[in-house]
């Protein structure tokens, strides 16, 4: 029995032996280190898919915000913020060169690490695709807002000088009515003292004394004075608006001229006469004044 538990120990004496020596030989350390690789390229590979996937939420999302973005700009442009609109645009298209140089980060990245993901590579060439697609979108768009502006710019200036030509029109108008104001005035006046006529109708003596008639002598009468007199003592009036002039007396003596036939002496209430003009151009075509003188 004791000889069976020599034998035994001994066998395990050398299993341990020959372990040890496993242990220390170089093909088990290499084993040792390729494990140890592989298990640190597995925490950082899984380290690496992580920022991948991350980076690709945030390029999505951005994407999102533009398509967002390019609605409020459509609108924006409808309502004539043009100005506002290509500032936006700008900024979206800073937006776009972020993501693409974060696609670009990308693509080193799972180059660098070895990454054979297909269903990873697609999502990043379908990322890199629509964000050169929004590329080309966003400058076609920034380009024909760029053009409405010019276009609004172009009317701006057209109605500018509208506004220019409606002034000066409106100046050389408000001229033309103080012209024609003057001018007006200039025509009234000048018919007023066209058609204004002076009436004295009174005794002779008063006549005489004011200086309308001359005194007269031994074998002349009295006549209109070639000295002038004082209009002062005349009633003014249209000859137009003028056509019964009443006389207040029996035996008036008219001492102007005025043609035959174009007036006529009435017979009023208790025999005083009224003259009456019948042809008023002709009346007052020798003179415009009428001097009757009463008794």
């Amino acid at each position: 029995m004791q000889h069976k538990m020599t034998l035994v120990s001994l066998f395990f004496i050398g299993l341990m032996v020959a372990s040890c020596d496993v242990e220390r030989s170089e093909k088990y350390q290499a084993l040792l280190a390729e494990r140890d690789s592989l298990y640190t390229e597995a925490v950082a590979s899984k380290g690496g898919f992580d920022n991948a996937l991350n980076t690709i939420n945030e390029i999505e999302a951005a994407l999102e915000a533009v398509r967002v973005q390019e609605n409020i700009i459509m609108m924006e442009n409808q309502e004539g913020n043009t100005n506002k609109a290509v500032s936006e645009i700008n900024a979206i298209q800073q937006t776009l060169q972020e993501n693409r140089q974060k696609i670009s980060q990308l693509e080193k990245q799972l180059a660098e690490q070895g990454a054979s993901s297909k269903a990873l590579n697609e999502t990043v060439s379908r990322l890199k695709k629509q964000l050169e697609e929004k590329d080309t979108y966003i400058n076609s768009l920034k380009d024909e807002l760029q053009q409405s502006k010019q276009q609004i710019a172009n009317l701006n200036e057209q109605v500018s000088d509208l506004n220019e030509n409606i002034n000066e029109l409106n100046s050389n108008l408000d001229v033309m009515s103080v012209q024609n104001a003057a001018q007006q005035a200039t025509i009234e006046n000048q018919d007023v003292m066209l058609n204004t006529v002076w009436v004295c109708i009174a005794p002779q003596k008063t006549l005489i004394e004011k200086g309308v008639l001359s005194k007269g002598g031994l074998f002349s009468s009295s006549e209109i004075s070639k000295q002038g007199f004082d209009k002062s003592q005349f009633e003014v009036a249209n000859k137009r608006d003028l056509e019964l002039i009443p006389l207040n007396t029996k035996k008036p003596k008219i001492m102007t001229t005025h043609p035959e036939g174009s007036y006529q002496l009435n017979e009023g209430e208790g025999g005083a006469l009224t003259l009456q003009i019948l042809d008023k151009e002709a009346f007052w075509s020798m003179s415009n004044y009428l001097v009757v003188s009463i008794k």
